[in-house]
């Protein structure tokens, strides 16, 4: 029994004795970090083009003017953007993240701008 105590706490001696400390120090590139950066960008690009618009009108400026106040006065807590794509003007609402929403609130634009659509998110590939 005697033996067997010995070996146990000469087992523990040796156990602790070859044990390990240090410090541990990580050197990081800084390209990793422009790297890190360019790659939260893109998946914030990808996140904001997972929205879907309603696309009201396309054509001149002063009738996108008056489509954008028209809708406005007739849905005023919806976003409206008017945006410049050559060589005409569109008027988008939204975005929206629910496909169900966006396609309730068409059915509601398109007795008022029958040519209304619904732009859909991009496909990620």
């Amino acid at each position: 029994m005697r033996a067997i105590t010995i070996l146990f706490v000469l087992l523990m001696f040796f156990e602790s004795s070859w044990s390990q400390e240090g410090v541990l120090s990580i050197e990081q590139d800084s390209l990793m970090s422009k790297l890190l950066s360019l790659k939260i960008n893109a998946n914030n690009q990808v996140y904001e083009d997972q929205y879907y618009n309603i696309q009201l009108f396309y054509g001149s400026y002063d009738k996108a003017l008056n489509v954008k106040k028209h809708i406005t006065n007739k849905f005023p807590k919806e976003k409206i953007n008017l945006s410049f794509e050559t060589p005409n003007y569109k008027v988008q609402m939204g975005p929206y993240r629910d496909k169900i929403k966006s396609i309730s609130l068409l059915k509601k634009i398109k007795k008022i701008y029958p040519a209304a659509f619904l732009i859909e998110p991009k496909a990620i590939l």
